[in-house]
């Protein structure tokens, strides 16, 4: 596993620009995480590239009796994949947001809770109980961010600190620097790590992330 200390180091080995060494190559380092994490275009085909298994959480958010929807957890990134209600009962996840209102367009109407679905960082469902529920969730979270020279990537294997997370660096490094032939060279190299990263995930996450 790759260090903070040691990513840090292998982007200045190809920038050589004392001004980059510390907080601009952290903060690129850590938005390749964060990108990767939330899906990037995939070279696959028309979705985003899968969201990563070592991201995948399970947290419990409580219903209100006085409105249909409730912050999702603060941990929550993307692809909600699976709802349960307090009895271990599996909750419909709704396809779209047409779908989900048809019933009860303006969303007042009490009763059992039977569909959810995330919106705008909110799980919005139908119907309003009339006791707060439990509802569990499962979703891919944030990744932590790396802040000390000994963190490590969060969620992403060891095999592909480098190939992508040193190659995103440079080339949004030389994107700042406005070296437009290095950044799409260091580019092109990243886009083919995400290409071989991504074929190395599990496939039936895919659907998942339809653009």
């Amino acid at each position: 596993m790759a260090t903070l200390s040691q990513l840090k180091s292998r982007v200045m080995d190809i920038i050589k620009d004392q001004y980059f060494r510390n907080a601009v190559v952290t903060k690129h380092l850590n938005a390749a995480v964060t990108d990767i994490a939330a899906g990037l275009p995939s070279m696959l085909g028309t979705f985003l590239t899968p969201p990563l298994p070592e991201l995948f959480t399970i947290d419990i958010i409580t219903t209100v009796t006085d409105a249909a929807y409730v912050s999702m957890p603060t941990t929550f990134q993307r692809s909600l994949v699976f709802a349960g209600n307090e009895s271990n009962t599996e909750i419909d996840i709704a396809n779209s947001w047409i779908a989900f209102v048809g019933a009860d367009p303006l969303l007042v109407k009490s009763g059992s809770l039977y569909e959810v679905i995330e919106l705008g960082k909110n799980l919005y469902y139908q119907r309003i109980p009339s006791t707060a529920e439990d509802i569990t969730l499962h979703f891919y979270r944030f990744p932590v961010l790396m802040s000390a020279d000994t963190d490590e990537p969060d969620g992403i294997p060891a095999n592909f600190h480098e190939r992508l997370l040193v190659n995103y660096a440079a080339y949004r490094t030389y994107e700042t620097l406005e070296e437009g032939e290095k950044a799409a060279y260091y580019e092109s190299l990243f886009m083919k790590a995400l290409s071989d990263f991504e074929l190395s995930l599990p496939y039936d996450t895919r659907p998942l992330n339809l653009i």
